[in-house]
């Protein structure tokens, strides 16, 4: 009987789960390559991420974003470093050109929607539930004149420490929400990927702890709610800046990092302006359409954008406290890092100084003295100031965008250290300041008015000459390109850092005088942070 041919090196191969021992199946298991998937890259290591929460963070720094200055920070997962497509984001997605257009119009729409009730909530509305508290209702249809002074009782210069204590409370309540929030965003698996379902969440956490700060308590509870409200911020905010650089190609992350600057300049004009406005009508005003609006924002920008893809199969990761604590740990030897943080803490406590009490300066300084021929509220006029300076502001930054384009392609050309740019807008903000403080010393009538709004015009162009040209200086004095994510994250604290420092020194000189005149202080003293801001600018460029 003929047997079956046997093909050599196919039929007469042994069966190797049969032929090997337990002892070579393990050797050969130990050569043989392991395809794990790894996990994404943590958003805390992703220098775009850090540049757009930079943007969004400061009062005008958005124009830092919006100018066309090429300032990029330096990410090593680039893809025009290596050989992968510039279309294709780093989530693996390659979007169409109407996923594009959604990606553009869905982070610009989201910016507004994000910033503008934090910014509400910042500048107007906590600083009069603090009056409230304390008994100065500033939405009073009456006023009481002191007949020693002619001016309205109170002045309220008792409630610039309660206020401080409130902003410190949260600038340290944000230090450890944010790294925290990061670090279990870049965790969350579901199949509505990783950053949806904390937007979408923390909009409606957002929403209902401002109905709760905007009921009338005690200053201990309001700074529970207060520290609270950091962490539901953070779940709306972290989550968002780290869409754009994980959802968004390198081939259009200009453009559309350009167009969410935009919006964060307009979401924080109309902020100011929703804040301002709503007061003149209630005292909780301003808490009501904030918590609406807060609520849709998550919602909205998750249907505006293209739907983030599923983060189920993404590996599992342990959470570890020293990820969050190493968000917090400044870079070692880096000497020209440290000068630049300390320029941005001391430019930041000057901008803080009148920024945390703007609406106590133009309620109880600016409108110190009694309105005469009115039964209206005083709110009216304050508001109507603080929604013309929210403009004059958003109209200096616009033109600091527009300008340090060809202000830095100039300074290139004639070869000029960015750093005297940079410590010329710290003195031309140190000009706006003086101005306010000189008009509202010096002179009468509308006088004050005049000087604010001409502050508030200066000091946007000023502030955003600062960011967009400062932010070479960053870029230059990143000690390790490898860790550049890292380190603009504790960049970005100088801005906590300033505030907090704002507030105490704030506090201090207006408790320390009677009536109005510990505000007048506010002025000189932002004037001696924002030149120092400059002089150590200055020392920077001795250094290198």
């Amino acid at each position: 009987m003929l047997e079956p041919y046997v093909r050599p090196g196919i039929d007469d191969r042994p069966d190797l789960d049969k032929a090997l021992s337990p002892e070579d199946k393990a050797a050969v298991a130990r050569l043989a390559i392991k395809d794990r998937r790894r996990p994404p890259e943590a958003s805390a290591d992703q220098p775009e991420a850090q540049t757009v929460r930079l943007a969004a963070a400061g009062s005008s720094a958005a124009a830092a974003a919006a100018a066309s200055v090429d300032t990029p920070a330096p990410d090593m997962s680039s893809a025009y470093l290596d050989m992968r497509d510039p279309m294709v984001a780093a989530d693996g997605q390659r979007p169409t050109t109407g996923q594009v257009s959604r990606l553009n119009w869905g982070f610009f729409a989201a910016s507004i929607l994000v910033g503008a009730p934090w910014i509400a909530l910042n500048t107007i509305a906590m600083p009069n539930a603090v009056a409230r508290l304390f008994g100065y209702d500033t939405a009073a249809l009456q006023v009481t004149i002191n007949p020693a002074t002619g001016r309205p009782l109170p002045v309220a210069t008792d409630l610039a420490m309660p206020l401080a204590v409130l902003v410190i409370v949260g600038v340290v309540a944000s230090m450890f929400a944010m790294p925290l929030i990061s670090v279990l965003s870049d965790r969350t698996r579901t199949p509505l990927g990783r950053r949806t379902p904390w937007m979408v969440a923390g909009g409606v956490l957002c929403a209902l702890l401002t109905l709760l700060l905007g009921q009338n308590t005690g200053i201990v509870v309001l700074c529970i709610f207060w520290a609270l409200m950091q962490f539901a911020y953070a779940m709306l905010s972290a989550p968002l800046a780290s869409a754009i650089s994980e959802r968004v190609p390198d081939k259009f992350r200009p453009r559309i990092e350009r167009w969410h600057g935009i919006g964060v300049m307009l979401g924080q004009a109309l902020g100011v302006c929703m804040g301002a406005f709503g007061v003149m009508f209630d005292s909780f005003t301003p808490f009501t359409y904030t918590a609406v609006l807060f609520a849709v924002s998550g919602i909205l920008s998750v249907l505006i954008l293209p739907k983030e893809p599923s983060s189920i199969e993404q590996p599992r990761q342990l959470f570890n406290s020293d990820q969050v604590l190493d968000q917090l740990r400044p870079p070692a030897h880096a000497p020209a890092f440290a000068r630049v943080f300390t320029a941005r803490t001391c430019m930041m406590t000057g901008v803080g100084l009148t920024g945390v009490f703007l609406w106590y300066l133009v309620r109880f300084w600016v409108y110190g003295k009694a309105v005469v021929f009115t039964s209206a509220p005083l709110t009216l006029p304050a508001g109507f100031l603080i929604a013309g300076m929210a403009a004059a502001t958003l109209v200096g930054a616009a033109l600091a965008s527009w300008a340090a384009g060809p202000i830095s392609e100039s300074i290139e050309e004639k070869n000029i250290p960015t750093t005297r740019v940079v410590a010329g807008a710290c003195l031309l903000y140190a000009i706006g300041l003086g101005l306010a403080w000189g008009l509202g010393v010096w002179s009468t009538g509308t006088a004050r008015e005049n000087g604010m709004l001409l502050f508030a015009l200066i000091s946007g162009f000023a502030f955003g000459i600062y960011d967009s040209l400062g932010l070479e200086l960053v870029m230059d004095s990143l000690p390790d390109p490898r860790r550049a994510g890292h380190d603009l994250g504790i960049y970005a604290l100088a801005n906590s850092a300033g505030l907090a420092l704002a507030a105490i020194i704030g506090a201090l000189l207006v408790n320390a005088f009677e009536h109005s005149f510990g505000y007048y202080l506010l002025f000189p003293s932002a004037i001696v942070m924002v030149l120092l801001a400059g002089i150590v600018t200055l020392t920077a460029e001795s250094a290198q």
